[in-house]
């Protein structure tokens, strides 16, 4: 039987990985718009993809191979691959794609590895500030070198709560009732365009909670597990209140947020 992995190693990996995706796409980016030729859509004709998007999965496919030919892999662009070593990477490789289109700051590169209990190590890391969030589970977080925690205690009331949004029209419409509950009790909102960065934001107390009903397991693999090693209490999966979803907040206001956010279906 193979000696179990080293955590540090498999996050020292993909933060290498995620650098150089980071880079591949700044080069790229120059030459890219929500216009470009070569972009397409998805589940919207609001939701692009780019050759950009591609490009960077297949770097970070290409290492992983390299040096992991063995584990698995689930892309958001399509790499998949059953595992023989019981781990599993996830990668997001351009979070925040319309952000990237139009030349703004808020996208990422999101990389986790798994096992049959969830995410081992995540890195995310933001190209054009050159952050890095990482952790390794039951080992804290870190934002470049910086270990992250304790959180904020804020009440609801004071609480700055991130979110994203559907491309899609009617589930737009459900969010948009949602936010008029939500609104009047908290300090503010905000909505980034990027799952994983947002995630993040509630790690490193930029943010007091994020919540999205309907998530993908790429967009949140890597940034679930860095919130909750810095310390917030983390809502994600089957049987739980977020089964499509996910809410990351401080611990403080996870209960009264928790309960907001499940009066309406959306």
């Amino acid at each position: 039987m193979s000696a179990a992995p080293n955590l540090v190693d498999l996050r020292e990996l993909a933060v290498r990985l995620a650098i150089a995706a980071g880079e591949e796409l700044l080069a790229r980016q120059r030459s890219l718009s929500i216009d470009a030729a070569g972009v397409e859509t998805k589940s919207s004709a609001n939701d692009p993809v780019s050759a950009a998007d591609r490009a960077s999965e297949k770097l970070i496919v290409d290492g992983l191979t390299a040096a992991r030919p063995g584990d698995g892999l689930l892309g958001e662009e399509g790499a998949s691959r059953p595992s023989s070593t019981g781990l599993t990477w996830v990668i997001d490789p351009l979070d925040g794609t319309v952000n990237y289109l139009y030349g703004r700051l808020d996208w990422s590169v999101s990389i986790a590895v798994e096992d049959e209990n969830g995410a081992l190590a995540g890195v995310v890391h933001q190209p054009r500030t050159g952050t890095t969030w990482s952790a390794v589970r039951d080992a804290g977080a870190f934002r470049d070198d910086r270990r992250l925690g304790p959180l904020r205690q804020a009440p609801l009331e004071s609480a700055l709560v991130a979110t994203g949004f559907s491309y899609l029209p009617d589930r737009r419409a459900e969010q948009a009732a949602l936010l008029q509950d939500l609104l009047p009790v908290v300090r503010d909102i905000r909505r980034g365009g990027s799952a994983a960065l947002d995630l993040c934001s509630v790690a490193d107390g930029t943010a007091d909670a994020y919540y999205e009903h309907l998530i993908q397991p790429w967009d949140v693999a890597a940034g679930a597990l860095i919130a909750r090693e810095a310390g917030a209490t983390v809502v994600r999966g089957p049987e739980t209140a977020f089964p499509q979803g996910i809410l990351a907040s401080t611990p403080l206001v996870s209960a009264a947020l928790l309960e907001l956010l499940t009066r309406r279906s959306v």
